[in-house]
């Protein structure tokens, strides 16, 4: 589980409450002006043989991959078990994306694929100077980005602005 605005990441023993590791992150500036520090949950994969992993994203917008057994960050996932989630926005314009996105809901893991939900500034606005709420996946094991879902359609794509309703991009 998570444990304070930071998301510190606990584990415990169900029977005892003992705790087994604790992973805390530091992000600095990322942290200071992250948008959203609550936290709902961290989520857990197993490919059945061994490898156990607890995925959640921080406050400062990385993906991390922990070992559920150590609480160590997983070798090659992203970088030392860390993909900056910065760095996989299909942004259209230039601008710093820190203190404009994040997240504040666990990560869900189908099929060996994380998927990520983001949040924006509380109250703030989808428009086109901002940062864009995509939802984006990532391989499970790697970390590399599979697929991003744009919630304004780019050029070329099915709702794109302009288009007639129902009419497919050309």
């Amino acid at each position: 589980f998570t444990a304070g605005q930071r998301r510190s990441v606990v584990a415990a023993n169900a029977g005892t409450g003992e705790t087994l590791w604790i992973w805390r992150p530091d992000e600095g500036e990322r942290f200071d002006k992250a948008p959203r520090k609550v936290h709902r949950g961290v989520a857990y994969w197993t490919d059945g043989r061994g490898d156990e992993r607890i995925v959640l994203v921080t406050p400062g917008f990385h993906l991390v991959s922990l070992n559920a057994k150590t609480g160590q960050p997983v070798n090659g996932f992203g970088q030392a078990g860390q993909v900056d989630l910065f760095k996989q926005l299909d942004l259209d314009v230039p601008l710093d994306p820190t203190g404009r996105i994040g997240n504040s809901s666990p990560v869900v893991i189908s099929n060996d694929v994380i998927v990520v939900g983001p949040a924006l500034t509380p109250g703030g606005r989808v428009n086109k100077s901002n940062v864009k709420g995509d939802i984006t996946a990532f391989d499970v094991r790697t970390g590399r980005k599979i697929w991003t879902f744009h919630t304004i359609p780019r050029e070329g794509e099915p709702g794109e602005p302009g288009q007639e309703q129902g009419q497919a991009a050309r």
